[in-house]
């Protein structure tokens, strides 16, 4: 049995990971990283080097490798998506899924962290993180028009930290082959997806898709059984100097800057990453006085 943490690295990304990474040994069971990105080794290791990273175990998957054996990926792209490539981002994550062979995959976005133990397969059971009794209205029937089944949780799976065995996808993606069999599989879950106007100031009524793959994948392994949750309970900064906020009543951090360019950034002449030190810090501290 092997669970691969699979983190996935856009390079705006780069000094959340090195950040979020300060905190890997949280994540307990995982077996290899694998870092699924558009970047390459030699730009990705003196980052880790330099922030004290362990990557004896990581392995690199660029995303070229899915643009070629899966181009359906691009039919995820929207000339009136204010959104860009944001659906596109989700498609390439379900074909990493498809594309690696981990019996467990844990898919890790690198903007969001755990401060608490949290282990994504116990007991030979997988085990989701949830946001307990949270619906997110824009999702709102979505698993149902693609998979044909009635919705089987109340809780939210968007924890960005999604914990996946690749028999249940396997057995997803046949169930979507199976309902649309002259379709490519990609294809058919964005098609299915229902649309929804857009409201100012982000569009004038224009049709747009929201889908979240883990909501998907969430629902999904919850139809197929032999689970376990854990709650995640978010601490969300909306600005840098917000993170003197975060208490120990929390066990995960989420970057949700609006602004990326007043979020985290990375000087890549120097690898600076400024007021890094300071951040971890202050995150260390309230752990370090919970632990009293």
């Amino acid at each position: 049995m092997t669970v691969a943490r699979v983190m996935f690295l856009a390079r705006y990304r780069v000094p959340h990971a090195a950040f979020a990474m300060q905190w890997d040994h949280n994540l307990l069971g995982i077996d290899h990283t694998i870092i699924a990105t558009p970047m390459t080794r030699d730009e990705l290791e003196p980052v880790w080097e330099r922030y004290n990273v362990d990557s004896s175990k990581f392995q690199y998957v660029h995303d070229s490798v899915i643009y070629k054996r899966y181009p359906e990926v691009n039919n995820w792209v929207f000339a009136d998506d204010y959104r860009g490539w944001w659906l596109r981002q989700q498609a390439i994550k379900l074909a990493y899924l498809d594309l690696l062979d981990a019996d467990v995959m844990l898919m890790h976005d690198a903007d969001t962290f755990m401060t608490k133990p949290y282990n994504p397969f116990v007991n030979n059971m997988l085990n989701m993180l949830i946001l307990p009794d949270t619906m997110q209205g824009s999702y709102h029937g979505v698993f149902e028009a693609i998979t044909g089944l009635p919705h089987p949780s109340p809780h939210c799976f968007v924890t960005e930290l999604c914990a996946v065995r690749k028999i249940d996808f396997v057995c997803l993606r046949h169930h979507i082959e199976q309902r649309w069999p002259q379709r490519k599989w990609l294809d058919a879950i964005i098609d299915a997806v229902p649309g929804m106007p857009t409201v100012p100031p982000w569009g004038t009524g224009n049709i747009i898709k929201w889908f979240s793959e883990y909501e998907l994948l969430g629902n999904w392994a919850t139809h197929r059984g032999n689970i376990t949750m854990q709650a995640q309970r978010r601490f969300e900064y909306d600005s840098l100097h917000k993170l003197a906020d975060f208490t120990t009543e929390y066990n995960a951090v989420c970057d949700a800057v609006p602004d990326l360019g007043l979020s985290m950034q990375i000087n890549w002449d120097t690898l600076d990453i400024p007021g890094f030190e300071h951040y971890q810090q202050l995150i260390n501290d309230k752990i370090s006085l919970s632990d009293l």
